[in-house]
């Protein structure tokens, strides 16, 4: 048994570094020889080559249906001493490699070696926490404006894909390593975010990543107030949030039930917040006919930011115009579609 044992992984080594070329020449060559062999056996009824090509398959596939074999002596000799013996092991052959090959490459996306190039209009997740990282990509899956194209996690440290059934797997060194980005197709995402184990490490992906020029919309996550400012006074652009437990605290003690009402916002079961944006080919608006547009929409609008103000404007007097172009926060079921808005009607005086 250990003979045997030790021939078995000698030749699946040797089968591995044969390459294709050199399994179809062994093909051709052989299907070549047993089609001479047979002619000069004189099986005339195996040489046309509709019936040669079947025969040869379901010899090889060890099927045999029976309904084309050697008549003569000298046929059943040349396919039972060279036809079957080598079509049964170059058919052995090519379902190895082909196995072989399927099982890498499911193997290169399991182990985050594989690129990404083809993708568009995807999200980028950059680090893994476990299952707060879990339900972070539950909550993205669950909204279909968010997932069209999938999500590309980048992690360092994690040795398999932990979700391979829903995400897409590149595994880094170091998130310092702006080459690396390029295979979770960053240059042509749609949104980035960054949460990292620590800040040491959101802070290197987030200058790797500006350091590629993304068009992405970019949201990173600091435990530390420095290093969000630090961050912000490079990158104005790119979004930072941070931990907001103690504020949640001081206003639950000051209102209660407040924590409760700020789960369900940004929850995804629900009434929850979302966003569209003013189209820039419309006239500016008046808060108040898009607070009443908005409750036409069974939404609650709620405030707006636009490009000149990194803060948000949060309940807006009617009289205030809003511009094209800005972004606007509501509360609904669902996200509303931007086009069923009477934008025209909703123009200022």
């Amino acid at each position: 048994m250990i003979v045997l044992g030790k021939l078995y992984r000698s030749l699946r080594g040797h089968l591995r570094r044969i390459g294709w070329g050199v399994v179809a020449l062994a093909l051709a060559v052989h299907m070549s020889a047993s089609w001479l062999l047979l002619a000069w056996a004189g099986e005339a009824k195996l040489l046309g080559w509709d019936s040669f090509v079947y025969y040869y398959v379901t010899t090889a596939s060890t099927i045999g249906y029976g309904d084309l074999s050697p008549g003569s002596a000298a046929g059943r000799w040349v396919a039972a001493l060279f036809v079957m013996p080598g079509a049964i092991a170059l058919f052995a052959s090519i379902l190895a490699k082909t196995s072989a090959g399927l099982l890498n490459f499911w193997r290169r996306h399991q182990v985050g070696k594989m690129s990404y190039e083809d993708m568009r209009g995807h999200t980028v997740l950059i680090g893994w926490h476990g299952r707060e990282s879990q339900r972070l990509v539950q909550l993205l899956l669950a909204d279909t404006h968010t997932d069209d194209e999938g999500i590309v996690l980048v992690a360092e440290g994690v040795a398999e894909n932990p979700l391979p059934d829903q995400i897409r797997f590149v595994a880094v060194d170091s998130y310092a390593d702006c080459g690396e980005y390029e295979r979770a197709a960053l240059a042509t995402a749609a949104r980035v975010i960054v949460h990292a184990v620590d800040d040491d490490r959101s802070l290197a992906a987030v200058f790797a990543v500006m350091a590629q020029k993304p068009s992405a919309h970019i949201v990173a996550h600091f435990e530390s107030a420095a290093v969000a400012q630090l961050v912000r006074s490079h990158y104005p652009h790119v979004e930072c949030t941070r931990p907001l437990h103690v504020d949640v605290i001081a206003r639950a003690a000051q209102d209660a039930g407040s924590s409760l009402v700020a789960g369900e916002w940004l929850g995804a079961g629900g009434p929850t917040q979302f966003s569209l944006q003013v189209p820039a080919a419309a006239a500016p608006v008046r808060a108040g006919a898009l607070a009443a547009a908005f409750r036409q929409e069974a939404a609650l609008w709620i405030g707006y930011r636009d490009g000149r103000t990194s803060a948000p404007v949060l309940n807006p007097p009617d009289h205030v115009e809003i511009a094209p172009g800005t972004l606007l926060y509501y509360l609904a079921d669902a996200r509303i579609d931007g086009a069923r808005l009477p934008w025209a009607s909703l123009a200022a005086d």
